[in-house]
Order: C-alpha cells, then structure tokens, then sequence
C-alpha cells in the first residue's frame, strides 16, 4: 500500500474522530426539557446533530478498522518488542 494512502486514511480517521467528539460535545451541552428539540443550531435540530453524531462515529470506526488492518504487520512488531522487554 502507498504512503499516500497511509496517510489519507489516518487523515480520515482524524477527522471523522474529531467530527465525533464534536458532535457528541453538542449533544452532551444541549438543553433539555420541552421544546429543546425545535431549537435550531447551525442549521441542525436534535435529530440532526445526532444523526451527524452516528454516522460520523461509524465513519470513524470504519476507517480505523481500514488503517489497523493496513497496519497489522507492524502492530505485531510492536507487540512483539513490547514482550521482549
């Protein structure tokens, strides 16, 4: 695998991680109680931001599981120096 790939994949991971805790930031210091549901932030309700929230954090998950496995050969390297120690 190239090295630009390597590194647009962990850009990706970055970058879908932040969009995660961002959104989760949102939804986390949203009001609650009646009516919190119609208020309106950057353009997004509630269900907005938590739909953002999921797929964002499955995006994330997905393009984590992409850079381990592209990186397997070297996390057992590590591993394996890590026992030696």
């Amino acid at each position: 695998m190239s090295s630009t790939a390597r590194v647009v994949i962990f850009l990706l991971a970055i970058a879908f991680g932040l969009a995660s805790l961002f959104t989760g930031l949102v939804l986390y210091f949203w009001p609650h109680g009646p009516r919190s549901g119609q208020l309106i932030i950057v353009g997004f309700n509630k269900a907005g931001w938590s739909d953002l929230h999921v797929y964002s954090s499955m995006l994330a998950l997905l393009v984590v599981s992409v850079h381990l496995i592209m990186n397997w050969k070297s996390i057992k390297l590590y591993i394996k120096c890590l026992k030696e120690m």
